[in-house]
């Protein structure tokens, strides 16, 4: 790690170099750990998974995410192989320009406002039916019973999968949202790698109006996608339309169950409900991906070399002082929100309007149905790491089984 001059960062450096996503320091909430970090240098070194830079500042990754001429978007994860090499190819995000621009054109009208509009009745009804499965037990995961339903039912019907085969989507996809260990996401994704080739054999012999027949339209400069590159797209769409917003819903709940002032409050006043989900996904921002360093550059007073791996702290620079009063408080009606938990620059998330809406509802039934909740036990949440951070496991409790209402 390389501090900025005149820094004094010797004490807990070390503790810096052994950083690693895949692993971050057990506690009571663990988008935490990047605070320190980010107040000893804006570009701190892990040795870890065969070493990578982060950057921890709102400003330092706002730079790396801007300039895609020094930071390609070639590789988005460390290690650079933590997909598996099948799965490499991830478009668009793993296209740098000029090629990124026309796929991601092609891509936006299955994810425009108007057309995600559409689909709010139906994500509405699915959580009305899962809470009322879900309230008359006084007690549930709400990670794995709530929180990840909604996106995998909403994923499988933009994919074109039937009523009768949306469990079983949901079931080829649990192993690899689920995990946190390396090699079980490497198997994972040969797994779904099969059942994805499954999907296009399917929708080449008999096409549809869904988001696999646009994908496999899809042609850049007149030549269609190559095989890699269909499976990576889908891959992309598939586990980041799922992983990040049930990681969303679920860091929002457990936030609720332990801050009954805010819970109170948005049962009372639900219009603050879309100001509480920018704020939630300021403070508890999922996704962290990473850039390649196109060629040997001082950055923010690091000397980075072509070939290095730099992951994008956004968790962090959500956290950055300089940006947020307040950086470290949940302010559910801040007025003033440029956080950073969608990308910004050429890469920002094409899906951010489906993620807005899902988080909007769910919590919106969620308070209805439960408006008094708090976490279950002793260790009620195990949190997931890697690139998408987010409870797992949630377990809560109500019905009058936790106490006074707040």
């Amino acid at each position: 790690m390389l501090p900025p001059k005149g820094e004094d960062v010797s004490q807990n450096q070390e503790d810096d170099t052994e950083f690693d996503i895949f692993s971050p320091p057990s506690g009571e909430n663990p988008f935490a750990v990047y605070d320190g970090m980010r107040g000893r240098c804006p570009v701190a070194r892990s040795e870890r998974l065969g070493g990578y830079w982060i950057a921890t500042r709102h400003q330092v990754v706002e730079d790396v995410a801007k300039n895609p001429d020094l930071f390609s978007s070639s590789s988005i994860s460390v290690p650079k192989d933590a997909f598996g090499d099948e799965l490499a190819e991830r478009p668009p995000i793993t296209l740098d320009p000029p090629r990124h621009g026309p796929f991601r054109k092609l891509l936006l009208p299955a994810f425009g406002p108007r057309q995600i509009r559409r689909m709010e009745p139906l994500v509405r009804e699915h959580a009305r039916e899962l809470l009322a499965e879900i309230e008359p037990r006084g007690h549930c995961d709400a990670a794995a019973e709530y929180a990840k339903k909604i996106p995998l039912r909403f994923m499988a019907r933009m994919m074109g999968c039937p009523p009768e085969q949306q469990e079983a989507f949901g079931e080829r996809m649990r192993a690899i949202l689920d995990s946190n260990d390396m090699d079980e996401i490497q198997n994972a994704m040969s797994e779904t790698q099969e059942f994805l080739q499954e999907l296009i054999e399917d929708r080449t012999k008999n096409p549809q109006d869904d988001l696999v027949g646009l994908i496999l339209s899809t042609e850049i400069d007149g030549i269609k996608l190559n095989a890699e590159e269909l499976l990576g797209a889908l891959v992309l769409i598939i586990t980041a339309g799922i992983d990040t917003t049930w990681s969303a819903i679920g860091s929002s709940l457990w936030h609720l169950a332990r801050t009954p002032e805010d819970r109170a409050r948005l049962s009372a006043s639900p219009e603050l409900i879309p100001s509480a989900v920018e704020e939630f996904l300021r403070s508890y921002s999922p996704v962290q991906i990473a850039r390649v360093v196109t060629r040997d550059t001082d950055f923010h007073g690091a000397r980075l070399n072509k070939g290095d791996s730099i992951l994008m702290g956004i968790p962090s620079a959500n956290r950055d002082a300089v940006e947020f009063p307040d950086s470290d408080r949940v302010v559910i009606d801040r007025a003033t929100n440029r956080h950073l938990a969608f990308g910004v620059g050429i890469h920002r998330c094409i899906g951010s309007t489906v993620a807005r809406l899902e988080m909007r509802v769910a919590l919106e039934e969620w308070l209805r149905a439960i408006p008094d909740f708090s976490l279950a036990g002793d260790d009620p949440v195990t949190w997931s790491t890697g690139h998408v951070w987010g409870p797992r496991r949630l377990d809560v409790e109500f019905g009058g089984r936790h106490g006074s209402p707040a």
